[in-house]
């Protein structure tokens, strides 16, 4: 695995999304729900170092928390809340 690959990963663990092996060509993967396996989107590995931590730590991180991205089975807005519980519960109120 590249090392854009990896950080990816490493991005996307906390709120219960793994990655998966390439789908087109090596230059996208498919993103699942950990726990119930849902697809929850694609990404592609030309980001930039640093990117995808950006992307879903402070780009990201309230649509999670207020279900608007992730999966029907609600994981995705759980880990939210348990990762950032104030951060979570206002951008549920927020983007209600």
């Amino acid at each position: 695995m590249s090392d854009i690959v990896d950080e990816i990963r490493t991005a996307y663990a906390p709120l219960g999304i793994e990655l998966e092996a390439p789908t087109t060509y090596g230059t996208y993967y498919r993103l699942r729900c950990a726990r119930c396996r849902a697809m929850v989107g694609n990404v592609g590995d030309k980001l930039l170092p640093g990117m995808s931590k950006e992307l879903v730590q402070e780009q990201q991180f309230d649509l999670y928390a207020a279900g608007l991205l992730g999966c029907a089975c609600g994981y995705q807005a759980e880990r939210a809340s348990a990762i950032d519980p104030v951060r979570a519960e206002a951008a549920r109120k927020r983007l209600a």
